[in-house]
């Protein structure tokens, strides 16, 4: 029984300290998360643009050496 009560005011502690925690976060705007997408969706595309030319030209290379 003692254990069930220490472990109901641990977890009231812990959900009280998760609760200041998340009151120090300074949380990014609409713009910076816009942004932030933007620049993630355009690193994307040209690494798979990148990747698929890279592909392409070793592909072309294997296929003259082992032609």
């Amino acid at each position: 029984m003692e254990n069930e009560i220490n472990l109901t005011e641990r977890v009231k502690l812990f959900y009280n300290e998760v609760v200041t925690e998340l009151k120090k976060v300074t949380w990014p705007t609409r713009k910076q998360i816009s942004t932030s997408t933007i620049v993630i969706i355009v690193v994307v595309f040209l690494t798979a643009v990148y990747l698929n030319v890279a592909d392409l030209g070793f592909s072309y290379i294997m296929s003259l050496i082992f032609k």
